[in-house]
């Protein structure tokens, strides 16, 4: 058993945990009895996010049901849902976790509320009776969840702050459905399918479909930090949060600095510790996964557990630094070697994974690491969030540069564009010859687009050869209108800061979660990032930005931390990504099933892409003149998607205009 110290007796009061699927249908207008067996169907459908049991709750008298799928971490007797306040008015179905319950719980039971159980969940529906829709702002946790009034007839959805939990929605036949996931909703029969030309578009450039778009047409993702409500046949969504960017930086030394968010972070691990399970941690080799191991390891009262993944090709693998920190840290540590054929096996069922396409190749070895973990325990931390806080990718530090690139003679420029096209690729990780192409693929755009450009696929000049010319002739939408959309909501001066929120509204909301989140939920782990906890982000968002990139030193009061936490080795190392290689793979083990999806009969039948020019890039890439993995990767988990859910790819009913609501 794993206790954190001081918290063995919330463990013991309290039943924590966040492995679960919610599912619902509400027919606001017309009240009409939600179709129970479809609604049991679509919630099996989501039962690798909550294997031990399932819950319903109908009320046929207003049109509403809702679906739950439940892992349970401990205490299997209490913790069923759907939830009830004490007189079953209101009920709740909750995908998530309540980090500061046992504060919560002691207050709301001093104010008179009676638990019916131990389950933190529970919180949400005491403190909804106090403060109504405003009880997300008391929640300190990953959740995604929907609550139902049956005094006000009131359905309630909510997404925590960061986005860690999934939320999707549908609006079709004046009634509005719900789930953990996509597929969940293309389990109910109402639920068109039908292929969103502009979710694909922004698929192609940005790699995932952001939010709150989805690839398919008329089913949306709740942003992070919003509530939907719908009441009275109207519904409105509303933001409670966001990361606070726009306010001015804190004037704090960089001693008090280190220290308040030394203070911020110990306090954020120790409250993911909350567990009467074991609870592991991913350890990487890099600086925010080996801060994480050395802070749990700080305050358990037992040896941690520590996980680790290994590659055989040398340029990817990060698993001896992890295993000799390991012994440093004195973990009973795990390693598991990536196997490329299991890898490879995995690839043409990728979309049993996602449910929208993610072309974030680390997907893979997240879900394996993630298998490996669950065979042994239910819970791991994780580092994720720290690079999007502090400025740890390399696009911050290559910013910085592109002012001097921009002053170089035109006729150097030229020189190098040209030296750039005759180098040939390698199969290394981010070798310098990719680096140096997908940096020039950046020149001459705005920051915000760039950065995108830079760690995204298709330039809309590539996909106007791309696609066929009458789905071109069906977007609309400015590719990144989703960039300008975030920059008008709030004024936030500097270039940096700009960026620094839209990698975390953009990139971190639905790439890193959106893989963390499906990876290590089809394999039955719980995965907890104190990087995430609203408290360290408010904190890291509110300092100056010589604090987070210094120079070209990125996350430097990051590793200022670090510096008597973990060795130099870790902190001064060179960035490494959790990669796969996909340059040597699309060549080799790969080339068969990207040729069966790329072939001429394929795409033809398809109807959406043009040939001749997907011809080119496989052409050039298994010929080794340019190195185009980027976007045949992202064509190719596009195309296994498509053949797995099969959209309507009709252009006359895709003109349509999308459902909108009231923001």
């Amino acid at each position: 058993m794993f206790y954190s110290p001081n918290c063995t007796l919330y463990a013991l009061r309290y039943n924590l945990r966040s492995m679960c699927g919610i599912i619902g249908i509400y027919h606001y207008t017309t009240q009409e009895p939600v179709n129970k067996k479809a609604l049991e169907n679509a919630t099996s459908v989501l039962y690798h996010r909550g294997p031990d049991e399932g819950g319903y709750f109908f009320d046929d008298k207003n049109g509403l049901g809702f679906g739950h799928r439940r892992l349970s971490i401990i205490d299997l007797s209490t913790g069923q849902q759907p939830l009830y306040n004490e007189d079953n008015s209101i009920v709740l179905i909750c995908n998530g976790e309540i980090y500061n319950f046992p504060e919560l719980y002691d207050r709301l039971v001093l104010e008179g509320h009676k638990f019916k159980t131990r389950s933190d969940n529970e919180a949400i529906i005491h403190l909804y009776e106090k403060y109504g829709t405003k009880c997300v702002d008391h929640l300190n946790g990953m959740f995604a969840f929907a609550l139902w009034d049956k005094n006000k007839n009131l359905l309630f959805l909510a997404r925590d702050r960061m986005g860690v939990k999934p939320l999707y929605y549908a609006l079709q036949n004046n009634s509005i459905y719900f789930s953990s996931e996509i597929k969940g909703l293309l389990a109910l029969p109402e639920i068109k399918r039908d292929l969103n030309l502009e979710g694909l578009n922004k698929y192609l450039t940005f790699e995932n479909v952001p939010s709150p778009h989805s690839i398919i047409k008329n089913i949306f993702k709740l942003e992070p930090g919003n509530i939907l409500t719908v009441h009275n046949n109207h519904i409105k969504k509303e933001k409670y949060w966001d990361m606070p960017l726009d306010r001015a930086k804190l004037n704090i030394s960089e001693k008090e600095a280190t220290e308040e968010l030394e203070r911020l972070f110990t306090k954020a691990v120790k409250r993911r510790l909350l567990s009467d399970v074991p609870v592991g941690v991913f350890l990487s080799g890099g600086i925010d996964s080996s801060i994480v191991a050395k802070f749990m390891t700080n305050i358990s009262t037992e040896k941690i557990r520590t996980f680790s993944i290994g590659f055989h090709e040398k340029s990817f693998d990060e698993s001896k630094i992890a295993m000799r920190f390991a012994k440093e840290l004195n973990s009973e540590h795990n390693q598991f070697l990536f196997d490329s054929k299991e890898c490879l096996n995995l690839i043409p069922n990728i979309a049993n994974l996602v449910d929208e396409p993610l072309s974030d190749a680390s997907i893979l070895p997240t879900y394996f690491l993630s298998h490996f973990a669950s065979k042994q325990l239910k819970v791991c931390l994780g580092g994720d969030g720290g690079d999007e806080l502090f400025a740890g990718y390399q696009i911050f530090p290559v910013h910085k540069l592109i002012g001097l690139y921009n002053v170089i003679p035109r006729e150097l420029r030229n020189l190098i564009l040209y030296i750039a096209n005759k180098i040939p690729p390698r199969e290394t990780y981010l070798s310098f010859p990719f680096v140096l192409k997908q940096f020039l693929r950046g020149i001459g755009l705005s920051n915000e687009i760039r950065m995108f450009v830079w760690m995204g696929a298709y330039l809309d000049s590539e996909k106007r050869q791309l696609l066929n010319p009458d789905i071109q002739s069906n977007i609309h939408r400015n590719t990144f209108e989703d960039i300008s959309n975030h920059l008008t909501q709030k004024f936030i001066s500097t270039d940096v800061d700009r960026m620094l929120y839209l990698i975390s509204k953009m990139y971190l909301t639905d790439d890193i979660l959106v893989k963390v989140d499906r990876a290590s939920m089809a394999t039955g782990l719980e995965v907890r990032a104190p990087f995430l906890d609203y408290e360290v982000q408010e904190f890291g968002a509110q300092l100056p930005y010589d604090l987070k990139l210094n120079r070209l030193t990125s996350k430097y009061i990051l590793k200022k931390m670090a510096e008597k936490h973990i060795p130099d080795y870790i902190i001064k190392r060179k960035k490494q990504g959790f990669a796969i290689p996909v340059t040597k793979w699309l060549k080799h083990e790969l080339k068969d099933i990207l040729l069966q999806y790329t072939s001429k009969n394929y795409i033809q039948n398809q109807g959406i892409f043009q040939y001749n020019f997907i011809e080119k890039l496989v052409q050039n890439h298994l010929n080794e003149t340019w190195d185009n993995k980027k976007l045949l990767w992202n064509l190719l988990v596009f195309q296994l998607w498509y053949e797995k859910y099969k959209p309507s790819v009709d252009i006359q009913a895709l003109t349509n205009k999308e459902a909108t609501i009231n923001v």
